[in-house]
């Protein structure tokens, strides 16, 4: 099944592009769009690969499944004082 994850902040500039569609195996988790996501980019993959992801508006845990019409974003986090 095709997912479309919304990228936002430094990282879109850094991957040039503001969202990325990967094909995962479904049933699909939030584990497996992190899995396609470095794959697809292995310049980023340990970053990918831990990154939080939320779906359908929520901070998802890496074992929640994900369909094919949630909507996926990788926001990074920021921090400041």
């Amino acid at each position: 099944m095709t997912i479309r994850v919304l990228i936002f902040g430094a990282l879109a500039r850094e991957v040039s592009c503001k969202e990325i569609t990967i094909d995962v195996t479904a049933p699909a988790t939030v584990r497996d769009i992190n899995q396609a996501l470095a794959a697809k980019h292995p310049s980023k993959a340990a970053f990918f690969q831990s990154a939080r992801l939320a779906v359908n508006h929520a901070f998802a845990k890496p074992d929640a499944p994900v369909q094919p019409t949630d909507e996926v974003a990788l926001i990074e986090l920021v921090g400041g004082g």
